[in-house]
Protein backbone atom coordinates (compact mmCIF):
# COMPACT_ATOMS: atom_id res chain seq x y z
CA UNK A 1 0.00 0.00 0.00
CA UNK A 2 1.39 3.14 -1.04
CA UNK A 3 1.80 5.97 1.30
CA UNK A 4 -0.75 9.03 1.02
CA UNK A 5 -0.65 12.15 1.20
CA UNK A 6 -2.69 14.37 4.04
CA UNK A 7 -4.05 17.50 3.38
CA UNK A 8 -5.55 19.55 5.73
CA UNK A 9 -8.75 21.32 5.80
CA UNK A 10 -11.82 22.74 8.08
CA UNK A 11 -15.14 22.99 7.80
CA UNK A 12 -16.49 25.92 5.53
CA UNK A 13 -19.44 28.44 6.61
CA UNK A 14 -18.47 31.37 4.07
CA UNK A 15 -21.01 30.27 1.01
CA UNK A 16 -21.88 31.87 -2.62
CA UNK A 17 -20.03 34.82 -3.97
CA UNK A 18 -18.58 35.91 -0.10
CA UNK A 19 -16.30 33.11 -0.79
CA UNK A 20 -13.98 36.12 -2.77
CA UNK A 21 -12.97 37.10 0.53
CA UNK A 22 -11.60 33.53 1.51
CA UNK A 23 -9.05 33.30 -1.34
CA UNK A 24 -8.00 36.59 -1.07
CA UNK A 25 -6.66 35.65 2.51
CA UNK A 26 -5.00 32.30 0.69
CA UNK A 27 -7.46 30.32 1.45
CA UNK A 28 -9.00 27.85 -0.95
CA UNK A 29 -12.46 27.16 -0.54
CA UNK A 30 -13.71 23.09 -2.08
CA UNK A 31 -16.67 20.53 -1.66
CA UNK A 32 -16.34 16.80 -0.52
CA UNK A 33 -18.89 14.47 -2.01
CA UNK A 34 -19.43 10.70 -2.32
CA UNK A 35 -21.83 8.07 -3.51
CA UNK A 36 -24.53 8.16 -0.95
CA UNK A 37 -22.59 11.36 1.25
CA UNK A 38 -23.83 14.51 1.75
CA UNK A 39 -21.61 16.61 -0.17
CA UNK A 40 -19.52 18.87 2.97
CA UNK A 41 -18.23 22.60 2.05
CA UNK A 42 -14.15 23.18 3.55
CA UNK A 43 -11.79 25.08 3.36
CA UNK A 44 -7.48 24.45 3.03
CA UNK A 45 -4.27 26.70 2.83
CA UNK A 46 -4.04 27.13 -0.78
CA UNK A 47 -0.34 27.21 -0.69
CA UNK A 48 0.09 23.94 1.18
CA UNK A 49 -2.78 22.33 -1.26
CA UNK A 50 -0.63 23.26 -4.27
CA UNK A 51 2.11 21.93 -2.65
CA UNK A 52 0.93 18.67 -1.76
CA UNK A 53 -0.86 18.18 -4.82
CA UNK A 54 2.48 19.32 -6.90
CA UNK A 55 4.63 16.42 -5.13
CA UNK A 56 1.71 13.75 -4.85
CA UNK A 57 0.53 14.14 -8.03
CA UNK A 58 -3.32 15.24 -9.19
CA UNK A 59 -4.08 11.71 -10.03
CA UNK A 60 -3.43 10.28 -6.64
CA UNK A 61 -5.37 9.50 -3.80
CA UNK A 62 -5.30 11.86 -0.64
CA UNK A 63 -6.20 11.44 3.18
CA UNK A 64 -8.49 14.39 3.69
CA UNK A 65 -8.55 15.38 7.24
CA UNK A 66 -11.15 17.48 8.34
CA UNK A 67 -11.18 19.10 11.36
CA UNK A 68 -13.75 18.30 14.00
CA UNK A 69 -13.85 14.85 12.11
CA UNK A 70 -12.44 11.52 13.83
CA UNK A 71 -10.87 9.94 10.95
CA UNK A 72 -9.39 11.03 7.76
CA UNK A 73 -11.48 10.81 4.85
CA UNK A 74 -9.81 8.68 1.52
CA UNK A 75 -10.50 11.60 -1.53
CA UNK A 76 -9.37 11.79 -5.60
CA UNK A 77 -9.38 14.72 -7.05
CA UNK A 78 -12.25 15.25 -9.31
CA UNK A 79 -12.48 19.06 -10.36
CA UNK A 80 -9.85 21.69 -9.64
CA UNK A 81 -10.85 25.29 -11.23
CA UNK A 82 -7.66 27.85 -12.08
CA UNK A 83 -7.36 31.55 -12.42
CA UNK A 84 -7.68 32.22 -16.23
CA UNK A 85 -7.67 27.92 -16.77
CA UNK A 86 -3.94 27.34 -15.51
CA UNK A 87 -2.84 30.22 -12.64
CA UNK A 88 -3.67 29.59 -8.86
CA UNK A 89 -6.33 27.36 -8.12
CA UNK A 90 -9.70 28.55 -6.88
CA UNK A 91 -11.72 26.38 -6.23
CA UNK A 92 -11.26 22.55 -5.54
CA UNK A 93 -14.16 18.87 -5.41
CA UNK A 94 -12.87 16.22 -3.71
CA UNK A 95 -14.70 12.54 -4.52
CA UNK A 96 -14.99 10.48 -1.42
CA UNK A 97 -13.75 6.89 -2.34
CA UNK A 98 -15.91 3.71 -1.28
CA UNK A 99 -13.00 1.59 0.56
CA UNK A 100 -15.14 -1.71 -0.35
CA UNK A 101 -15.58 -0.72 -3.80
CA UNK A 102 -12.90 -0.90 -6.49
CA UNK A 103 -11.73 1.24 -8.28
CA UNK A 104 -9.84 2.41 -12.08
CA UNK A 105 -6.98 4.61 -11.67
CA UNK A 106 -3.53 5.45 -13.85
CA UNK A 107 -0.42 4.42 -12.03
CA UNK A 108 2.70 5.31 -13.23
CA UNK A 109 5.75 2.98 -14.20
CA UNK A 110 9.18 2.89 -13.20
CA UNK A 111 11.87 0.82 -15.27
CA UNK A 112 14.18 -0.59 -12.37
CA UNK A 113 17.39 -2.45 -13.25
CA UNK A 114 20.23 -1.60 -15.63
CA UNK A 115 19.50 -3.41 -19.40
CA UNK A 116 22.11 -5.48 -20.65
CA UNK A 117 21.81 -3.61 -24.09
CA UNK A 118 22.81 -0.52 -22.66
CA UNK A 119 25.43 -1.50 -20.95
CA UNK A 120 27.01 -4.06 -23.02
CA UNK A 121 26.07 -3.10 -26.27
CA UNK A 122 25.98 0.72 -25.80
CA UNK A 123 22.08 1.35 -26.74
CA UNK A 124 19.98 3.96 -25.36
CA UNK A 125 16.78 3.20 -23.32
CA UNK A 126 13.53 4.71 -24.66
CA UNK A 127 10.54 4.08 -22.18
CA UNK A 128 7.53 4.61 -24.75
CA UNK A 129 4.78 4.12 -21.85
CA UNK A 130 4.26 5.95 -18.76
CA UNK A 131 1.51 4.47 -16.88
CA UNK A 132 -0.83 2.26 -16.56
CA UNK A 133 -4.69 1.57 -16.01
CA UNK A 134 -5.58 -0.57 -13.01
CA UNK A 135 -8.31 -1.49 -10.73
CA UNK A 136 -7.93 -2.59 -7.31
CA UNK A 137 -9.58 -1.37 -3.92
CA UNK A 138 -8.41 1.84 -2.96
CA UNK A 139 -6.05 1.45 -0.03
CA UNK A 140 -4.31 -0.93 -2.46
CA UNK A 141 -3.58 1.74 -4.92
CA UNK A 142 0.13 1.49 -5.70
CA UNK A 143 2.17 4.45 -5.80
CA UNK A 144 4.00 3.39 -9.31
CA UNK A 145 4.85 -0.09 -10.43
CA UNK A 146 7.94 -1.58 -11.64
CA UNK A 147 9.62 -3.22 -14.71
CA UNK A 148 12.32 -4.89 -14.65
CA UNK A 149 15.18 -3.49 -17.66
CA UNK A 150 17.46 -6.36 -17.02
CA UNK A 151 15.11 -8.44 -19.67
CA UNK A 152 16.66 -5.96 -22.38
CA UNK A 153 18.92 -8.07 -23.74
CA UNK A 154 19.34 -6.91 -27.11
CA UNK A 155 17.88 -4.24 -29.76
CA UNK A 156 15.15 -7.28 -30.87
CA UNK A 157 13.56 -7.59 -27.52
CA UNK A 158 10.82 -4.87 -26.08
CA UNK A 159 9.19 -4.74 -22.04
CA UNK A 160 6.00 -4.83 -22.82
CA UNK A 161 2.64 -4.12 -20.32
CA UNK A 162 2.66 -7.93 -19.21
CA UNK A 163 5.92 -8.04 -18.08
CA UNK A 164 4.82 -6.20 -15.15
CA UNK A 165 4.42 -7.62 -11.77
CA UNK A 166 1.54 -6.08 -10.13
CA UNK A 167 1.03 -6.77 -6.41
CA UNK A 168 -1.50 -9.05 -5.46
CA UNK A 169 -5.21 -7.25 -6.07
CA UNK A 170 -3.85 -5.22 -8.56
CA UNK A 171 -5.69 -5.91 -11.64
CA UNK A 172 -3.42 -4.17 -14.78
CA UNK A 173 -6.16 -3.05 -17.75
CA UNK A 174 -3.74 -1.47 -19.90
CA UNK A 175 -3.80 -3.89 -23.42
CA UNK A 176 -0.83 -6.33 -22.64
CA UNK A 177 0.88 -6.28 -25.50
CA UNK A 178 1.52 -2.59 -25.64
CA UNK A 179 5.37 -1.65 -25.20
CA UNK A 180 6.62 -0.06 -22.20
CA UNK A 181 10.35 0.05 -23.10
CA UNK A 182 13.04 -1.05 -25.39
CA UNK A 183 16.66 -0.29 -26.21
CA UNK A 184 17.70 1.35 -29.65
CA UNK A 185 21.28 0.70 -30.75
CA UNK A 186 23.59 2.87 -31.29
CA UNK A 187 24.13 5.90 -33.83
CA UNK A 188 27.01 5.29 -36.22
CA UNK A 189 28.69 7.90 -37.43
CA UNK A 190 30.35 7.44 -40.75
CA UNK A 191 33.66 9.31 -40.88
CA UNK A 192 35.80 9.79 -43.94
CA UNK A 193 39.21 8.97 -44.71
CA UNK A 194 40.78 12.57 -44.31
CA UNK A 195 38.90 13.02 -41.02
CA UNK A 196 40.35 9.43 -39.70
CA UNK A 197 44.11 10.74 -40.45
Amino acid sequence: MAERATIQAAPRNVLGKKVRVLRREGVLPGNVYGKGLESAAIQMDRREFTRIVRAAGARSMFELKIEGEKSPRFVVLRGLTRVGGTGDPMHVDFYQVDLARPIHANVALHVVGEAPAVRDLAGTLLQSLEHVSVSCLPLSLPEYLEVDAGLLVGFDVHLSVSDIKAPEGVQVLTDPAIVVASVTPPRIRLVDEEEAE
